[in-house]
């Protein structure tokens, strides 16, 4: 048995310098939210408003989309996925959100008129079941005055609405945006949303529609290409792309009918637990596609009609992987107490014996020390991490073992 089994507690210092990462306001509205809660596997759900199957991973050319071509290639995807009801945006959208064909009801919001989904999002899910803070679950679109919004369910509801970041004009800007979003906060959930190729397939110019795939099919690339250059998401992020709705089987330019070309859509997910180069035939329908999610989330969705697609996985039930691996099997606990300092007690637990690492960033993603790494055996393990040589901060610790992490926020306040 090693050393560090052998004693209960043992102290690590760190001993490299950073330069300060928040302010004193910052660290001040921290110690008033920070919640207590640790992160199962990262989600990033993108949605390509308004692409034919026909021009994406219908196309056995791909000529149109390379980028998500390769992903596919390394990565699973459905080529029977169905918008089986409401062909256009303002009913997919909130469809994809819920898990269910949800009634919307209009409202007006600043003078706006809008709409709200009658039923829960799996963004409410997500907060309520985990406790986790908006900036861990965050919705990226381009400036729109007229958002659809979330729930107001009475179980539910805004207390429980993700942040909702709408700027820029174009789907290069809700990237950028994305990828300033995911240095700064890291969040768990994020949904990404490219409405250019909708917009440019209504002006009916196959050039710039087709042109516009090509565009968004870059992003998603450089987006998978950012997750995998990242500690924290890398080999514990799964990525899933799709699509609303599709167009018109004899005319691109429109949409919200019942042939093929409007309901048959993409439905793409990448990650370590994806079945690699597996293609399904099976149909799955757009409800489908949210439960999906919440799964990988570890995450119910009482009120939603869909179902799990987890043939695309290298487990049967993805809840029973992201669940009962990374929780029962695979547990690094929150830290306590939280906020330090400027010590703190690192808990972790695993079932069974082989190398861990265990290493704590800062938010930005840059490792700042590595904890442990080596061989320990199964058991209950504790650790008295000592920050005084740090800035006052948020900072992830990341434990990681045979492929498979977990991470928990930690918040030295000095």
């Amino acid at each position: 048995m090693s050393e560090f089994v052998k004693r209960e507690e043992r102290v690590v210092r760190s001993t490299k310098p950073h330069a300060n990462l928040l302010n004193g306001v910052i660290i001040l509205a921290l110690l008033m939210f920070f919640p207590y809660f640790s992160f199962a596997e990262n989600l990033v759900f993108v949605v390509i408003d308004g692409a034919r199957y026909t021009e994406t991973l219908g196309d056995p050319t791909r000529q149109y989309i390379p980028e998500m071509g390769t992903i596919a290639d390394h990565g699973a995807y459905l080529d029977a996925f169905y918008n089986d009801n409401y062909t256009f945006t303002s009913r997919a959208i909130p469809a994809l959100w819920c898990g269910s064909w949800t009634d919307v009801t209009d409202t007006t919001v600043q003078s706006v008129n809008t709409q709200y989904a009658n039923d829960p999002t799996i963004f409410e899910y997500y907060r309520k079941q985990t406790g986790a803070p908006a900036d861990s679950c965050v919705y990226v679109l381009k400036y729109i005055s007229s958002l659809w919004l979330p729930s107001y369910h009475p179980e539910y509801g805004p207390d429980y609405w993700p942040m909702i970041h709408s700027e820029g004009s174009s789907d290069t800007d809700v990237l950028n945006e994305t990828f300033a979003i995911m240095q700064e906060n890291h969040p768990q959930l994020l949904w990404v949303y490219l409405a250019d190729v909708d917009h440019y397939g209504h002006l009916g110019v196959w050039e710039n529609y087709v042109g516009a795939i090509s565009r968004a099919d870059s992003l998603v690339g450089a987006l998978w290409e950012a997750i995998q250059a990242d500690p924290i998401y890398r080999d514990n992020t799964t990525m899933v792309v799709t699509n609303d709705h599709g167009r018109h089987t004899d005319y691109f330019s429109g949409h919200g009918c019942g042939c093929d070309g409007c309901r048959h859509i993409m439905y793409l997910v990448a990650g370590p637990r994806v079945n690699e180069g597996f293609v399904s035939d099976t149909e799955y329908v757009l409800p489908d596609a949210m439960v999906t999610a919440a799964s990988v989330l570890g995450i119910e969705t009482e009120y939603s009609t869909g179902s799990a697609v987890t043939e695309l996985f290298r487990v049967t039930g993805i809840n029973e992987s992201a669940v009962n691996l990374l929780q029962t099997d695979f547990t690094l606990h929150p830290n306590y107490p939280n906020p330090f300092n400027p010590a703190t007690t690192i808990h972790f637990s695993i079932a069974s014996s082989g190398v861990i690492d265990l290493s704590v960033y800062d938010i930005a993603g840059r490792r700042v020390l590595t904890v442990l790494n080596q061989w320990c055996e199964a058991g209950d393990h504790r650790l008295i991490f000592n920050g005084s040589d740090l800035p006052s901060g948020v900072y992830l610790c990341q434990l990681r073992m045979e492929g498979v992490s977990r991470t928990t926020r930690m918040l030295l306040l000095k």
